[in-house]
């Protein structure tokens, strides 16, 4: 008795350690998701500055074509999910087009041993996330002194010469991990 009793107990903790090792696992996905996606809003940002300039369209911009940048998979994602004990499996564009990055992760932790046949002592926990960029404004005009926004939270005006007026990257632009 005592012993069905302790292998029924060492099986729930085997569960519990795989069930912390995913969570652990997902967390490192969606903080890299998220740094990926970030690089590249802010990409966008620096975008639109040099655009409001006259270097560039605002409509694209604020749509995020050409959103892609090196960094965000070569460095921002891979730093966040070293950073959360974890190592970048992959980190790829959204293939429907919106601007986003789906990213994967293998967790630098194992389960450890385990009683249970089959399971693996090396096995890793895996994480996939998805980080999505959307534009919030779009623009009403932008011949005159004045560029004019109408976005989601409220309608922006401002002078583009003037560096104080200009909005900041999260008033143009939402990241968010999508399920």
């Amino acid at each position: 008795m005592v012993t069905g009793l302790l292998v029924i107990a060492v099986t729930l903790f085997v569960f519990a350690r795989a069930a912390v090792l995913r969570s652990s696992g997902q967390s490192a996905a969606d903080a890299a998701a998220l740094a990926a996606a970030t690089e590249s809003r802010d990409k966008l940002y620096q975008d639109f500055r040099e655009a409001v300039d006259g270097d560039g369209d605002l409509d694209d911009i604020l749509t995020g074509e050409d959103f892609y940048v090196d960094a965000a998979c070569d460095v921002a994602a891979p730093r966040l999910a070293n950073q959360n004990d974890a190592v970048l499996d992959g980190c790829d564009p959204l293939s429907d087009g919106r601007p986003g990055y789906e990213v994967s992760v293998l967790t630098n932790d194992t389960l450890g041993d385990t009683i249970i046949p089959g399971v693996p002592e090396d096995q890793q926990a895996n994480g996939i996330a998805t980080a999505v960029i959307r534009g919030l404004c779009e623009v009403e005009d932008e011949g005159n002194a004045e560029v004019e926004l109408d976005c989601e939270e409220e309608d922006l005006t401002f002078d583009p010469g003037d560096e104080d007026e200009l909005p900041e990257a999260r008033e143009l632009f939402q990241v968010y991990l999508e399920d």
